[in-house]
């Protein structure tokens, strides 16, 4: 039997002096009642440690790269514009380390309205202050966040503040100005889910793994191929169809995140043990890519065959693909 996770990353130690993470590294001596009264989403407290409501993330105990032990509260802006010919685009930023382009967004402050905090991110990271008293600005109810650096005992929540500029001519968006620890921002084609994918490959990016869930809602979620033999785990969808044994799951994802889920399908819908436990391992690789399905059967005992593409190829769809050397 398996001896349960128990991690929390050195950054969160060095958090501490740097006043973004708590001091308690004991959560049975937090006051949980307090908190889980003033949570954004509800949550159980067992043996004196909170538990994710909403997964398992691999993680069983301590509390990743988090700061704070049981829900942290954000919030996130989705600005969004027309242009005269008719396209939607929506405002973007690009995280550090590779982890691909998100909606801006942060931690919420003490005693700050979540509306305010998006607004403010939002400035801080792009450069762009908007009107959050307009019709057109409306803030949505706190929903999970799957982010890659949640654990069982500390995960993130946000509330998303949808603010629609209106229509502006082809190439007149207002400017953007990348800060804070934003990479870059930009403004990225949406007219649907799809769309964003495609726009953000063409210039080296794929989604921010732990966004694809609530711009799928926002956008229009992207429609996947059925597929042979398909288990969702974690709220990703995979599929063991592709050449040589290896594993395909349908969308982008974070590898760490991926992994865990691609372990507990091996154990759970194929009863064997997945291995390299670390997809860094010289054996092991995680690759993005975007494929096509070119075969021409029909009916629900069809046989798929996936072909990787161009991201703008009709049909094309993201896959994220496992496979050992």
């Amino acid at each position: 039997m398996t001896e349960p996770r128990t991690y929390t990353h050195p950054e969160v130690y060095r958090g501490v002096a740097e006043g973004w993470a708590e001091a308690q590294t004991d959560p049975t001596r937090i006051d949980w009642p307090a908190r889980q009264a003033a949570a954004a989403r509800p949550f159980t407290v067992r043996y004196g440690r909170p538990l994710n409501p909403f997964e398992s993330t691999g993680i069983r105990y301590g509390r990743n790269r988090l700061g704070w032990w049981g829900e942290t509260r954000c919030a996130d802006a989705a600005v969004t514009a027309t242009d005269t010919t008719g396209n939607r685009w929506i405002v973007m930023i690009e995280r550090p380390r590779g982890e691909g382009w998100a909606l801006p967004g942060g931690h919420i402050e003490a005693g700050e309205e979540p509306t305010t905090a998006a607004g403010r991110e939002l400035a801080e990271e792009t450069g762009l202050v908007v009107d959050l008293t307009d019709v057109w600005a409306w803030t949505l109810p706190a929903r999970y966040v799957p982010d890659p650096r949640c654990s069982d005992e500390a995960w993130i929540v946000t509330y998303l503040t949808a603010i629609d500029l209106g229509v502006y001519e082809p190439g007149h968006l207002p400017a953007l100005l990348a800060g804070d620890d934003a990479q870059r921002a930009a403004w990225v084609r949406a007219d649907s889910y799809a769309e964003m994918a495609r726009h953000l490959a063409t210039i080296g990016g794929i989604v921010f793994p732990a966004h694809q869930p609530m711009l799928g809602d926002l956008l229009g979620a992207p429609t996947w191929p059925t597929l042979d033999m398909v288990a969702e785990v974690n709220g990703i969808a995979l599929s063991d169809i592709g050449e040589d044994g290896d594993i395909i799951a349908l969308g982008h994802h974070d590898p760490a995140r991926l992994l865990t889920a691609l372990r507990r399908y091996a154990r759970e819908v194929r009863g064997e043990a997945l291995a390299p436990a670390d997809p860094a391992a010289p054996h092991a690789q995680i690759r993005h890519e975007w494929g096509v399905n070119i075969s021409e059967a029909a009916g629900p005992d069809q046989e798929w065959y996936l072909e990787t593409a161009p991201a703008d190829t009709p049909g094309a769809f993201p896959i994220t693909r496992w496979y050992e050397n």
